[in-house]
């Protein structure tokens, strides 16, 4: 098969993406589309609100892109074409080798990385077999459920059972169908029958180490998880592949004794015939498809567990210990187990590696800091971090915030190029340009305020066990200064001396309107009521009063205290 589609052909990516981050996705993926390379801050920014479909629809359009991310190190984290992490890892890795010290050779956790590290790495056909008997359940569930009458006695559980194996079997041409009009519209032979029941029936038997994939085979031949015109044959060559693989053994080895000497399917009736043979082996058939599948998510789950080491150890030294990140990367592991469609045609581990990575990021911004940060603003600082420190190199000392914001990405980059090209030839920067730069300038110092690492004031600064704590070097606001609590002292002792001057009824006006008692002042209503008077009276009183207290032999004393 050498059918190769018009590029026309392939999905625009950016109309896929559709919620609420519609456009931030769209210049994501055309970003992508440009460059191939896509920074992990800018993803882990669009994806902290985004939903898990959409985190699902964004990385399909990605992996057919073909698209690497870069780390907020620089470094290449992951690549949606080819990569396996699990390929990199060495022995000492997995034997606990530059993670930690371990003193004890029976350490549970050097245990565990050397259990993980026996465990052998699985090939692309066991990844689709295992995934294979995962989705299974989903297809038998999806069958009970169209056949379901609501009845649960025992006569209608089985009577339940043989339906559900005869909309299997119904499900089986219906699904051949599709495949023969996606082979017709790409105008290839469509796959064999036979070799898809002799896997079918090897993979209940368990699946061989050795043994290549002829669905696999057949697919790669052509372009398979790269153009979307795929989508719909693989769809149905894995649905027709799934479908067998829940018949029972012994209807299998009887259809394939049946094509062999018909070139064809039985028809329902003959079917129906073999099926009402033994309903013991429908009970059975369904107890082992379960069992199967837990086993299989064992299995992709056991042998992908060095992966989550690998992708921990590149978050090591921000906060929390490499155990931790493990843990919380096994999460993401077995929700991408749950996940993983194998009929798009990319490997477990390269899909499995975004569900860990995510896991991880977040559970550092979670954990790692006393103050949380959000995922997305935690990636955005590791940017800038890694920002500053190609700035420092390249420029010779530590950029100001107004060089990072020509270095970020937020301004387009032409715009930045006028700011430098401006800024080189000692030029006016155009007023639109200047108010953006400066916009920028302030959402990175927001950025970096956000950053700064809280400190207990109960550090200890010094080396000597009685050394001062840092706490003792910040002002206490709330203790009075000697200087200023004596002067407030000398100034009520003048104030007094001045009042004494007056008559009794004068000074407790003055004192209540002033509030030189109870540190409150007092309305004109307010005194006129305590005092008995209106309020025109005590104006009248408060005027006298302080006409005498101007008089330079007593204002002297306190003119002093006004600078």
């Amino acid at each position: 098969m050498d059918f190769e589609p018009n590029l026309d052909d392939e999905v625009e990516d950016a109309d896929e993406l559709d919620d609420v981050d519609e456009l931030d996705m769209e210049a994501l993926v055309k970003k992508a589309r440009r460059s191939r390379v896509i920074d992990e801050a800018d993803m882990q920014a669009i994806l902290a609100s985004a939903s898990e479909e959409q985190a699902d629809r964004l990385y399909a359009q990605l992996q057919r892109l073909n698209v690497q991310i870069i780390s907020s190190t620089g470094e290449a984290v992951d690549n949606f074409g080819d990569s396996d992490l699990l390929s990199s890892l060495d022995d000492d890795d997995m034997d606990g080798g530059g993670y930690l010290s371990l003193d004890v050779e029976d350490d549970p956790v050097h245990t565990y990385l050397r259990e993980i590290g026996q465990v052998p790495l699985l090939t692309a056909e066991q990844e689709i077999w295992l995934s294979t008997q995962l989705t299974a359940v989903s297809a038998l569930e999806s069958l009970k459920e169209q056949v379901a009458n609501g009845d649960d006695d025992e006569d209608a559980v089985e009577s339940a059972r043989f339906r559900t194996m005869m909309a299997n079997y119904t499900a089986i041409g219906e699904h051949w169908q599709t495949v023969a009009k996606a082979s017709a519209l790409l105008d290839i032979t469509p796959p064999a029958l036979l070799p898809l029941l002799n896997e079918a029936q090897q993979l209940r038997r368990g699946w061989d180490a050795n043994q290549a994939s002829y669905l696999r085979q057949y697919l790669n031949e052509g372009n398979w998880g790269q153009y979307t015109v795929w989508s719909d044959l693989a769809t149905g060559c894995f649905a027709v592949f799934t479908a067998l693989y829940l018949l029972p053994p012994q209807l299998l080895q009887q259809m394939k004794e049946y094509y062999n000497k018909h070139n064809e399917l039985p028809d329902n009736d003959t079917f129906y015939a073999w099926l009402s043979e033994d309903n013991v082996a429908l009970k059975v058939n369904e107890f082992l498809i379960y069992n199967l599948a837990e086993e299989a998510k064992v299995n992709l789950t056991r042998a992908n567990l060095r992966l989550v080491v690998s992708v921990a150890k590149r978050y090591m030294g921000r906060g929390i210990h490499l155990l931790d990140l493990v843990q919380e990367g096994n999460v993401g592991l077995l929700r991408a187990v749950e996940k993983f469609d194998h009929t798009k045609g990319y490997k477990f581990s390269t899909y499995a590696t975004w569900w860990i990575r995510q896991a991880v990021s977040r559970a550092i911004a979670d954990q790692a800091r006393t103050i949380r940060i959000p995922v997305h603003m935690f990636e955005t600082i590791n940017k800038i971090v890694r920002v500053q420190r190609d700035l420092v190199q390249k420029l010779g000392h530590e950029p100001t915030v107004e060089e990072l914001a020509l270095e970020l990405n937020y301004m387009e980059p032409d715009e930045a190029e006028s700011i430098k090209a401006a800024l080189e030839s000692d030029v006016p920067i155009d007023p639109i340009l200047n108010r953006k730069w400066r916009q920028a300038v302030s959402k990175i110092r927001d950025i970096l305020r956000i950053s700064m690492d809280p400190m207990s004031l109960e550090t200890p600064v010094g080396n000597n066990e009685d050394s001062t704590e840092l706490g003792d070097f910040i002002e206490d606001e709330s203790v009075v200064e000697p200087v200023d609590a004596a002067s407030k002292e000398l100034l009520r002792e003048q104030i007094r001396n001045v009042l004494s001057f007056l008559s009794e009824r004068e000074r407790e006006v003055l004192e209540m309107r002033f509030g030189l008692n109870d540190g409150k002042d007092h309305t004109l209503e307010e005194v006129g009521r305590s005092f008995g008077v209106t309020r025109e009276r005590i104006r009248q009183i408060e005027a006298k009063a302080l006409r005498k207290l101007r008089h330079p032999s007593r204002s002297k004393s306190l003119r002093d205290y006004l600078s």
